[in-house]
């Protein structure tokens, strides 16, 4: 664990692949080349207190175009969230 005092950052992560930056864009992210997984159709499971309709903050926001981007790709998506009255 890490303890850091004000004013002190974070050392910069060596590899960027998936840190998300002030510019990033929805993409789908594609497998390596040559890794063997391309074209391969995933089951994907998501687990979220928050999702549409019920909006608290930004997590059901970041979870519905997650899945909605994993779906456009192919993916079989299901997502387990609570019930909402109504």
């Amino acid at each position: 664990m890490t303890t850091l005092r004000v004013g002190e950052h974070l050392a910069p992560p060596t590899d960027r692949t998936c840190r998300p930056t002030p510019t990033s864009r929805h993409q789908v992210p594609q497998p390596p080349a040559g890794s063997g997984g391309s074209g391969r159709r995933r089951r994907i499971l998501m687990l979220s207190w928050e999702y549409p309709p019920v909006l608290v903050g930004g997590l059901g926001r970041h979870v519905h175009a997650l899945s909605v981007a994993l779906a456009a790709a192919g993916h079989e998506v299901t997502v387990v969230t609570r019930h909402t009255d109504g």
